[in-house]
């Protein structure tokens, strides 16, 4: 029942016969939480085209990232604080998702559009190939997402570091090249397969009762992994706009 996906990593779920999540339960929560962020989102980003406020877009997208990894954090060692941090955690992701868009859509016009609608299908298409099993999460699929996952993760974070701290970059692979396109196209394609993990974790975890409080956690985790496909693919179409 483990998935690669940070929320659920430290999650573990106990059996509650009288209370116990259920697949509908968490698809119900899900959609609240998009519908949160999604809103949220449009708001920023009108606000950002009717006032021309480039800064205020800057930070809503700062203070969105930073406010939703803090908040994602606190729920992977504290799974209990979900229900309570699920709708502050939309709205940071809502605000980061308008701010991003908005900044993507001054240098790159119509790539939100277009990442919003490639996060949409590629969702409901890996829904269709888990649901009809013709994808499984076996042990080797989930252990080949999982280390990808880290993978990527560690190429980020020595990324970020060295932005921060010697304001340079690693070379070529976050470039506009054929390189560059390939890591952006792994990265989307590793992105979209933890929905996989996801929609397992949920299935196994209906089917072992776990307590419903546990459809938040999965609720968070779902829309973290979506906006994750979002930016992905929003990063690969500007690389290949460049």
């Amino acid at each position: 029942m483990q998935s690669k996906n940070p929320i659920l990593t430290r999650v573990e779920t106990y059996a509650d016969i009288q209370h116990p999540m259920t697949v509908q339960g968490t698809v119900q929560k899900s959609v609240m939480l998009t519908v949160i962020a999604a809103v949220v989102g449009l708001a920023v980003f009108f606000y950002t085209a009717l006032t021309a406020n480039v800064g205020f877009a800057y930070a809503a997208s700062m203070v969105g990232m930073f406010g939703g990894i803090i908040l994602a954090m606190i729920t992977v060692f504290k799974p209990q604080t979900a229900r309570a941090l699920a709708i502050p955690y939309a709205l940071f992701e809502g605000a980061f998702l308008g701010g991003i868009s908005f900044v993507f859509q001054m240098k790159y016009p119509g790539a939100p559009l277009q990442a919003l609608l490639a996060t949409f299908v590629t969702s409901f298409v890996l829904f269709g190939l888990y649901k009809y099993r013709i994808i499984r999460a076996t042990e080797k699929f989930k252990a080949v997402v999982m280390s990808a996952t880290i993978a990527i993760a560690i190429v980020f974070v020595v990324q970020i570091v060295m932005q921060l701290l010697f304001a340079s970059s690693i070379p070529y692979i976050f470039e506009s090249n054929w390189l560059g396109l390939g890591l952006a196209a792994f990265v989307a394609v590793i992105a979209s397969l933890n929905l996989i993990l996801d929609f397992d974790v949920i299935e196994n975890a209906a089917m072992q009762h776990a307590p419903q409080s546990f459809e938040w956690t999965c609720a968070i985790s779902l829309l973290a992994t979506l906006v994750w496909m979002y930016i992905s693919f929003l990063r690969l179409i500007g690389l290949i706009r460049d």
